[in-house]
């Protein structure tokens, strides 16, 4: 499989952020659930594939874990890119779906 390049990840994270913010996309709870996940977790290849196991087929076959799929994919060609800035704009739209911690605000 090959990795789609940074910039492509992170004009899709880009793409869905916008989707999801206008109404185009809505995440079934599942793809939330996952988002919030992913929000708490130091991000690996491994990490990501693991929270991408065993999800319920709605989610699996959302926009979010394909996403993520290229991701965890791009990290395994490229560890640095989970912590050098690279899946910033990924990082955003996980953000995004997650809701906000208690008390914050």
């Amino acid at each position: 499989m090959t990795t789609m390049p940074a910039d492509s990840l992170e004009s899709a994270a880009a793409e869905l952020l916008d989707d999801f913010r206008t109404g185009v996309w809505h995440p079934s709870v599942e793809e939330r659930g996952l988002a919030d996940g992913l929000a708490h977790i130091r991000w690996s290849e491994d990490s990501l594939r693991a929270s991408l196991r065993d999800l319920p087929q709605a989610a699996a076959d959302g926009r979010l874990c394909a996403l993520l799929a290229l991701v965890a994919q791009a990290i395994a060609e490229a560890p640095e890119a989970a912590s050098d800035g690279t899946l910033l704009q990924v990082r955003v739209l996980i953000d995004a779906l997650t809701p906000p911690l208690a008390g914050s605000g």
